[in-house]
């Protein structure tokens, strides 16, 4: 008889046994780019002011992100949105790829997603004509990585009743994790090992 004691997975990824048939891969965590997405509608608008100054022109300019979203190819991540810029009476939307890095730190157990770089032109009207003055990089925006747990939390404690009355306890957990990006999810797979933690003898009613 097979006991189930302690089964901990993580909510916000989706778990998935593949048994050995491949190496590194007993345990797939996939992370959809749909729950990636759905952060930047929880944080709502994203929107930044700063100055700018040309010849004898000084001033500050508005942006405001539209419909901002990250898109998984295989072995490769973008950032994509469209940005509304304000500068005095000038305004315009542009369009943004930008490069997002994806990484999975053992150490710490948690996958980090980065925008690396998402630039958009800053113009402004200058006698009458539009001027290109730089381009913006949205990263300084995202200075901070967007983290999601990893599967090395993942545990099974399962409890075997032996023919001979003795009891095993094997704790099964992940090792030897690595990362992929795949069409539309990040794939972290990892190796699973089994190790017997204690043995416990069950009491006998026989008299």
């Amino acid at each position: 008889m097979l006991f189930l004691r302690k089964i901990v997975l993580i909510s916000s990824l989706s778990l998935c046994y593949l048994g050995s048939s491949a190496q590194n891969q007993d345990i797939i965590v996939a992370l959809k780019e749909s729950a990636l997405n759905k952060m930047f509608t929880a944080i709502g608008e994203i929107k930044g002011t700063s100055a700018y100054s040309f010849m004898f022109m000084e001033g500050t300019y508005n942006w405001t992100l539209i419909n901002p979203q990250i898109k998984l190819h295989p072995n490769k991540a973008n950032f994509e949105t469209e940005v509304k810029v304000s500068v005095g009476k000038f305004d315009y939307t542009t369009k943004v790829n930008g490069i997002v890095e994806i990484c999975y730190e053992p150490t710490t157990n948690l996958i980090y997603v980065e925008i690396t770089e998402a630039l958009f032109p800053l113009n402004i009207m200058f006698l009458g004509k539009q001027r290109h003055l730089w381009d913006v990089n949205l990263k300084s925006s995202f200075e901070t990585p967007f983290t999601f747990e990893g599967p090395l939390s993942l545990g099974t404690e399962m409890i075997f009743a032996m023919p001979d009355g003795t009891s095993k306890t094997i704790y099964c957990h992940p090792v030897n994790c690595g990362v992929k990006i795949a069409e539309k999810q990040i794939i972290v797979s990892a190796e699973t090992e089994f190790v017997e933690t204690t043995i416990t003898p069950i009491p006998s009613n026989k008299k």
